[in-house]
């Protein structure tokens, strides 16, 4: 349990220093606020999003997509995403820690079987729906920034305040963002260790979903602030060039469809899904540079973009890999099997 607990605050540190782009770097690269106030905006409205929201995927990937992960997979889960987020983050590299956890549970639940010949249930049709969502939730970014640019752009051409309005809405959007942001990527830290945490809190009087939230949404603020810059300029200012306008475009679509994925779906089914909130915020910063310039070519770095896509190839089946391996290692470690 110790080692779960050391390995969930590691992850969600390198959830930090990945994923803090997905709310700061917009804003960053399109000169709405000084690095260090979007820092201030993001811790708290993460520990907001984490309270009062985060509990709604972290069921999710506790339960949902395995139905009974024992600790040997929960740690193997978490060993496999911190390998490849840290990874991608030295390399300032963009990748979906959502894709990266569940990756991890999918290979812990194969291992399961491999390994000790478990009878395990994979929830195929909750997996199928996070799968669909990776695919979608980047294109419509992509799609719907590119018109709200385009609508906003002429709306707030009109207005006499222009500059001051925009800042101080891409102020509040990168509050909304932040909150989306940790009420879905809070699970991806904390979610495996769902199962476990009853006993613990149990001894000190706390609900479980509320010390895993808290807990992981500390780590991913310090996180973000010790390693987040090299993804944050990565994503604001060599995917497009950004203006107040772009910054608030994309904002809004990130926070909103990260919201909506949280949500909607918990209401539904009981299952908040675990959206990449990464797909989504590139995919609406380039759907920015694509309605500022009104060309793919001309409004985005192609190479950079190209870079990109391939780190997202390559996140889920390098996770379940890494995760079968580490399971296989764990258990030789406990159990001797």
């Amino acid at each position: 349990m110790i080692l779960g607990f050391t390995l969930a605050a590691i992850y969600a540190m390198a959830i930090g220093g990945n994923d803090t782009a997905n709310s700061v770097a917009s804003p960053f690269g399109g000169g709405v606020a000084s690095y260090n106030k979007l820092l201030l905006i993001f811790a708290i409205s993460v520990f907001l999003g984490a309270i009062l929201q985060g509990h709604m995927v972290i069921k999710t990937l506790g339960k949902g997509v395995v139905s009974d992960l024992d600790l040997c997979a929960a740690l193997s889960a978490s060993l496999a995403g911190i390998t490849w987020v840290f990874t991608a983050t030295y390399l300032g590299l963009p990748v979906s820690t959502s894709q990266s956890i569940t990756g991890g549970v999918i290979g812990s639940g194969i291992a399961m079987i491999i390994v000790l010949g478990k009878s395990v249930e994979l929830n195929i049709r909750v997996i199928v729906d996070i799968i669909v969502s990776w695919a979608l939730s980047p294109i419509l970014a992509v799609f719907l920034t590119t018109l709200l640019y385009m609508f906003l752009n002429s709306l707030l051409n009109r207005a006499k305040s222009r500059g001051s309005s925009i800042r101080w809405l891409a102020l509040l959007a990168t509050a909304w963002a932040g909150y989306s942001f940790a009420a879905n990527d809070v699970a991806n830290a904390v979610g495996v260790y769902y199962a476990f945490a009853g006993k613990l809190t149990r001894s000190i009087g706390v609900d479980e979903r509320v010390f895993l939230t808290v807990y992981g949404a500390f780590f991913i603020v310090l996180g973000g602030v010790l390693f987040g810059r090299r993804v944050i300029e990565t994503m604001g200012l060599k995917i497009t060039r950004l203006d107040p306008v772009a910054s608030l475009s994309s904002l809004i679509i990130t926070a909103s469809s990260i919201w909506i994925y949280t949500t909607i779906p918990y209401i539904l089914i009981g299952y908040g899904i675990p959206v990449s909130t990464t797909y989504i915020s590139v995919g609406a910063i380039m759907g920015a540079g694509i309605g500022k310039y009104r060309s793919i070519k001309r409004g985005l770095n192609l190479k950079i973009v190209a870079l990109i896509v391939l780190s997202w190839a390559l996140t889920l089946p390098l996770t379940i890999c890494l995760s079968i391996c580490f399971y296989y290692l764990f258990i030789r470690i406990f159990t001797g099997v």
